[in-house]
């Protein structure tokens, strides 16, 4: 990590602008097959490494008086299914460290936001839903990905809109986020879902 990090520091300066992205589940077991070695790992990857990459810059970005940290959640944070029990329960804390991070340093110019996708179409997307299509028989295996994603959809999620999200709406949520003319906008959770969670 420190390794990594200063390689980028000396190739573009000091990091105000610090996205985390980074994370992931494990295997989505039940709660009969849950795995404290599985849960920690899922800890690790989403909660831990966003923890080590900002305490390594946030020093810069205090030094400098200014800083945007976004942390990229999930709504399973706020709506935890069933299974993966483990992605859930990281989310949330991911949620808390970004509220609590937001509250330590507002007073210093640095702002702390969540950013909670919903459906958002990404190469692992398009391969999931074309394998529950073709499985269910619902369309072939070469459909225009329209129609995969319109025969498919409702089985994975009620979205208001019936369409998935794009990858640059959610980029456009963290430009704004990233920008000068969200300084006063800390400490929130940003869901960009089309009304998936059904709260405020």
């Amino acid at each position: 990590m420190e390794r990594l990090a200063a390689k980028v520091e000396r190739h573009v300066g000091s990091i105000d602008i610090l996205v985390n992205n980074a994370g992931g589940s494990g295997p989505k077991s039940d709660w009969q097959g849950s795995d404290p070695a599985e849960w920690a790992a899922t800890y690790d990857r989403n909660v831990l490494a966003a923890l080590r990459v900002t305490t390594r810059f946030l020093p810069g970005m205090r030094r400098a008086r200014w800083g945007r940290v976004i942390n990229i959640s999930s709504g399973a944070a706020t709506m935890p299914p069933p299974a993966g029990a483990d992605y859930s329960g990281a989310k949330a804390a991911i949620n808390a460290m970004t509220a609590s991070l937001a509250k330590a340093v507002a007073a210093e110019g640095i702002t702390a936001n969540v950013i909670s996708p919903g459906t958002v179409r990404s190469a692992r997307l398009e391969s999931t839903f074309r394998k529950a299509a073709v499985d269910r028989g619902l369309a072939s295996r070469d459909a225009a990905w329209n129609e995969i994603e319109k025969s498919v959809l409702p089985i994975f999620a009620q979205v208001p809109v019936g369409r998935v999200g794009e990858l640059n709406e959610l980029a456009d949520a963290v430009a704004f986020l990233a920008s000068p003319r969200a300084s006063y906008i800390t400490g929130i959770n940003l869901r960009v879902d089309d009304g998936l969670s059904p709260v405020l």
